[in-house]
């Protein structure tokens, strides 16, 4: 097993989730869907059968004993086959951290194969055993369960994977995160950003695209969007209220640049987080 990358360490030590659904599938030869973006991150652990998953571009053909991770906000198109189609293991969940850049740009691949399937079919069991009852320690259980599957994609992928960074960069890299997700209230400017990493602004653009995979700019937009999402959650914030946390001058701005990124308003996506997000629940 490789070292912890510093990045990814101090990315996965914050990370929050929370399961949408997990289901156990024989699909037909209708499973198909195409060029859409989820707000929310899937697993897929294959069982049997035979089919194609395309993400930003790069086509996959998943095999029996395989966990394929598609992550939020990346261009999908999934369909079966010509042979018998996927029976699989699957879940759908939210996070608070955006994997499709940081996993891009480190290489993090999006398929692995799992070294002990007993121990993944317990934990896909029990996501589906817990989900939704009224137990009190119903969601402690689906969200070790969840926390179990993401903790074995990652052991395997770090072992098929090579992301080697320089730890310096990484450390500068890390400084301006920290220091963006303090200010998410405040006006960031790309000097000010630069000044933090030590870098010139023109040099410092090109070196967090590289290892984001994005602009600042779009970075802070993207992680004002997220923080509210989390806020909205808190049903004793206004919007109001949520919209000046996370760095937006009024409810108006917030909610066309909410809606622009999430495609619904900040008042409707509340709704849906009250109500459970159902929506996506027929989805696989």
């Amino acid at each position: 097993m490789q070292a912890a990358n510093p990045l990814l360490y101090h990315t996965l030590a914050e990370l929050k989730v929370k399961l949408i659904a997990a289901k156990f599938s024989v699909c037909t030869r209708e499973w198909n869907r195409f060029d859409f973006v989820p707000e929310y991150n899937k697993f897929y652990f294959i069982c049997e059968g035979t089919g194609w998953i395309r993400i930003d571009g790069k086509l996959y053909q998943p095999e029996p004993g395989q966990l394929f991770f598609a992550p939020a906000g990346a261009l999908q198109s999934y369909s079966a086959a010509g042979g018998p189609p996927f029976t699989m293991y699957w879940c759908h969940f939210t996070s608070n951290i955006g994997f499709n850049p940081l996993f891009r740009s480190m290489g993090v691949p999006n398929i692995t194969n799992v070294q002990d399937c007993e121990a993944i079919l317990a934990h896909f069991r029990q996501l589906i055993d817990h989900r939704g009852q009224d137990h009190p320690s119903s969601l402690m259980k689906v969200q070790s369960a969840l926390f179990e599957i993401m903790a074995c994609y990652m052991d395997s992928a770090l072992m098929e994977s090579a992301i080697e960074v320089e730890p310096l960069s990484i450390n500068k890299l890390m400084d301006t995160i920290r220091y963006i997700d303090a200010n998410l209230d405040k006006e960031i400017s790309i000097p000010e950003l630069s000044q933090t990493a030590h870098f010139h602004p023109n040099y410092f653009i090109r070196f967090f695209k590289t290892h984001l995979g994005m602009s600042p700019m779009r970075y802070i937009q993207e992680r004002r969007i997220e923080k509210a999402k989390e806020l909205l959650g808190d049903f004793s914030l206004t919007i109001n209220e949520v919209a000046h946390t996370t760095g937006f001058n009024d409810a108006s701005h917030f909610s066309t640049s909410f809606k622009k990124h999430s495609g619904i308003t900040p008042s409707d996506y509340r709704k849906l987080y009250q109500g459970g997000t159902k929506l996506v629940s027929r989805r696989k």
